[in-house]
């Protein structure tokens, strides 16, 4: 039998793991972390979404930071099927990572996922939990990046748009030639829920970036812009005085996009090889890898 040594009107931790009340949830916690020792935390999101430009950048930042992991999120409504990378098994989660800073000035907490919700219902409840989370952290302010698709996008660096919680981020941001404004429209997933429900919640602030990319990454889900995720590192880097350094030269740049495709291809084709044979008895059943 489990003992529960802590209870809290919304979590229960048992041994390392809480669990919402509606058994929705599995939080396992990797890491002690005192919101009281934080200084000004900025929570950056950036989860998979069109072209994986938000989740390619906080990637790179987690690698930049050597962030260290805080949390890892388990719920019920992501992918039914289990990640092989290496022959290693894992299950679709979310995480929750923090970078302390030296000079004590400016706390990073970098969230980002294996996947989004398979339902707009679950989305929704991710979104929720993880701005309660960032809230218990004493998070004030949220940078959420994403992409924003347009038609026949040029190839060379294309602009960054803003969308925001507050007015004064987006005159901010838009008088300075930084980003321009989104007149209207629809942020689709969590990167533009969670900063919102964080603001209706819990009065966070919110700051959405989307990078310009070509429509055809909403139709093609093996397109990854790098380039638009590199580009978004720069802004966030120059305008909340992170130490960034650009190591992603044009050939840099490409060889990691060869590098990503080839393994789509690699993995397609061993995919192709080992799909079982399907009886005509079997038809109705589902199979998953």
């Amino acid at each position: 039998m489990l003992s529960v040594y802590r209870y809290d009107p919304f979590l229960i931790r048992i041994v390392g793991v809480m669990v919402t009340p509606m058994q929705n949830f599995r939080l396992i916690q990797l890491d002690e972390l005192n919101p009281s020792s934080l200084n000004h935390p900025l929570c950056i999101i950036g989860m998979p979404g069109i072209a994986d430009i938000g989740k390619f950048a906080v990637d790179q930042l987690i690698g930049i930071f050597k962030a260290r992991k805080y949390c890892e999120i388990i719920f019920n409504d992501y992918p039914a099927g289990a990640i092989v990378d290496e022959s290693l098994l894992s299950t679709p989660k979310a995480e929750i990572l923090y970078y302390l800073d030296p000079k004590k000035k400016q706390d990073l907490i970098l969230i980002t996922a294996d996947a989004q919700a398979m339902s707009p219902r679950g989305i929704y409840e991710i979104s929720d939990y993880i701005a309660t989370l960032i809230h218990q952290l004493g998070v004030v302010k949220i940078l959420a990046l994403g992409a924003y698709p347009i038609k026949n996008a040029k190839a060379e660096q294309g602009s960054i748009y803003i969308t925001s919680t507050e007015t004064k981020y987006i005159d901010q941001f838009s008088n300075s030639g930084e980003a321009k404004k989104v007149s209207k429209g629809v942020i689709i997933g969590s990167n533009g829920l969670i900063p919102t429900l964080a603001k209706a919640r819990f009065g966070m602030e919110g700051i959405v970036l989307l990078a310009e990319t070509d429509n055809s990454a909403i139709m093609n889900e093996n397109i990854t812009d790098l380039q638009a995720s590199i580009h978004l590192l720069e802004l966030v880097g120059k305008h909340f005085n992170l130490p960034i350094k650009n190591n992603f030269s044009e050939n840099r740049i490409t060889e990691i996009s060869k590098d990503l495709e080839t393994k789509r291809k690699q993995l397609e084709e061993e995919l192709e090889t080992i799909q079982p044979h399907v009886e005509l008895a079997d038809v109705d059943k589902s199979l998953y890898i």
